[in-house]
């Protein structure tokens, strides 16, 4: 199911209800095109942390991910959960299909369905996991994704070295990006159980001037 606000925010508009009527007429009728292209899948691998310093976020397997804002994000966490979703390609192949027969505005709202609802994919499984750890004491941190904020995007090669490639629906190219188009990877922390529960988890967000940044989370 498509949040439809999030998706008329992403189209230029505020509410769903206050796009132009032919602009939601053509998602109404996509949604069930969509609903039958989209396979969604997630994986996720826990790992420890082993230390947090200048900058630089030491896991307990060997990788190193560089960057200021990570390393505040994850400086009171034991452990991290490092993700890879994706929707898979025929939503992909249905948006080009309609780029190559110039039905460009119906081929830019199922883009926008998609990135919308792997965006959700994500947010539904990281709620999921604040609840799990909840009951075990624990918080999670928010999200960061490689290519967020000050996190390099070549740092997508150490993320995907955590997963046994085989078993992986999703490619990394040598430019980095990934394949489907409509993946998304990232990883958030959690903390130790005997952490100050009133603590609130560091949002780079709030140091940051951009507000127009569509990733903005303050």
């Amino acid at each position: 199911m498509i949040n439809k606000d999030a998706l008329a925010r992403l189209l230029g508009g505020d509410e769903f209800e206050n796009i132009p009527r032919s602009t939601r007429s053509k998602i109404e009728r996509l949604e069930k095109v969509f609903e039958k292209l989209v396979n969604p899948s997630l994986y996720h691998q826990n790992t420890g942390i082993d230390s947090v310093i200048k900058g630089t976020v030491v896991l307990e397997e060997g990788q190193e991910f560089k960057s200021s804002k990570l390393s505040k994000t994850l400086k009171n966490c034991s452990e991290i959960i490092c993700y890879i979703g994706t929707l898979g390609s025929d939503v992909e192949g249905e948006i080009k299909r309609l780029m190559e027969e110039k039905h460009l505005a119906e081929a830019y709202i199922l883009d926008a369905m998609a990135s919308v609802a792997a965006d959700n994919m994500v947010g539904t499984f990281h709620q999921r996991m604040k609840g799990v750890y909840k009951n075990q004491g624990k918080q999670v941190t928010l999200c960061f994704s490689p290519g967020y904020c000050d996190w390099p995007i070549t740092d997508q090669k150490k993320l995907f070295g955590i997963f046994d490639s085989n078993d992986l629906e999703v490619e990394l190219t040598d430019s980095c990006f990934m394949k489907p188009r409509k993946s998304i990877s990232g990883v958030f922390g959690i903390t130790p159980p005997d952490s100050n529960p009133g603590e609130q988890s560091y949002n780079p967000c709030s140091e940051c001037k951009r507000e127009n940044c569509s990733a903005r989370r303050a």
